[in-house]
């Protein structure tokens, strides 16, 4: 029987939504969507805000006649800890009395206000340490998300941060690459993750997304929002389109941007220094601006490309063919409805 879930992700600009069939092991698209955030205060604690959110939601669904109610959402990342931490190797039982103490250096909340998971990521018995990938979220912002969704009269049956749907999406859609740098554009932040043998192996927050950009743009050209947004995923940061204006205005962005991918990079040769890395995957609303992926892959000197979350699920070739224009802002809600319960 097969196992119908669907991805929900409730972006600061847009609601993503993918619905996928899963038979043993093979993925089907049901249906996918997205549609305009509500434009309500996004850090709000008003009931009525939650319930505007949710009606968007519900029309979303209602526009993509599901096959089911279950949903797995994801948290905005940057409301979350999400850290790689080393620790004595233990067992088990002493892990599990143990972690509250490890976590209280990474995790700026009192620990009895937010809800502690991890996993293994590696063990090292010459120095006698191992990995752990710690991920600590509120439990007010987990109610919310969950009042939202169960307003917009679906079940929710799973949630989790934004950066780990997004890995596993990846890795669904590129399987054979042993490591992969990602970096997820979104409209407030900017995440930058290092996937090691289809584990994350570090993850770091930017603060500058592609509202940063556009209101950048806005106030140097004196452009309504709107309408920048529609300039910078028209020309993107090519310099033969408008004199090459738009980009010399996000180039400080992206000049940061790249900064930080180099430090991430010279991270992993340390910790890894016999393997490499090799590919660089763009995801988020800005992957797709004109001239992004050649400046990464020359600013960077490894092969960059543009998340396409749809490899590896069968689609119909019709309906693909719409939705490869909108791929990499998938990528997230994919990742959640690949997510087994």
């Amino acid at each position: 029987m097969s196992k119908i879930l669907l991805g929900l992700d409730i972006g600061s600009q847009t609601i993503k939504a993918v619905q996928l069939s899963r038979n043993k092991n093979k993925v089907s698209l049901l249906s996918a969507g997205y549609i305009p955030t509500p434009k309500v205060e996004a850090n709000s604690t008003g009931r009525s805000d939650e319930q505007v959110i949710a009606n968007a939601i519900n029309q979303l669904a209602h526009d993509m006649k599901l096959a089911t109610g279950d949903v797995s959402i994801s948290l905005p990342s940057y409301k979350v800890v999400t850290q790689v931490i080393e620790v004595p190797i233990m067992n088990d039982k002493e892990l599990e009395s143990s972690i509250q103490w490890e976590a209280e250096e990474y995790i700026p909340l009192p620990l009895n206000k937010v809800k502690i998971d991890y996993s293994l990521i590696s063990k090292n018995e010459t120095s006698k340490k191992m990995k752990l990938l710690l991920v600590a979220a509120p439990i007010s912002l987990i109610e919310k998300y969950m009042r939202i969704v169960s307003l917009s009269g679906l079940n929710p049956v799973a949630i989790e941060t934004e950066i780990l749907a997004s890995i596993r999406s990846t890795i669904n859609s590129l399987p054979t690459l042993p490591n992969i740098l990602l970096v997820s554009i979104g409209a407030t932040n900017t995440e930058i993750a290092i996937i090691r043998q289809q584990l994350l192996v570090f993850a770091r927050i930017f603060p500058i997304g592609g509202n940063t950009l556009t209101r950048a743009i806005s106030e140097e050209l004196g452009f309504e929002f709107q309408q920048t947004e529609e300039y910078k995923k028209t020309y993107g940061i090519e310099e033969d389109k408008l004199e090459g204006k738009l980009g010399k205005i996000m180039s400080p962005f992206f000049n940061n941007l790249f900064s930080e991918i180099d430090k991430t990079m010279a991270y992993f040769r340390e910790e890894y220094p016999k393997e490499e890395l090799m590919t660089l995957v763009i995801s988020g609303g800005a992957a797709k601006m004109p001239g992004l992926m050649l400046s990464a892959t020359k600013n960077i000197g490894i092969n960059s490309q543009i998340s396409n979350p749809f490899i590896n699920i069968e689609v119909d070739q019709d309906v693909l063919t719409t939705l490869n224009q909108d791929a990499p802002i998938y990528t997230t809600a994919i990742g959640l409805a690949l997510k087994e319960i």
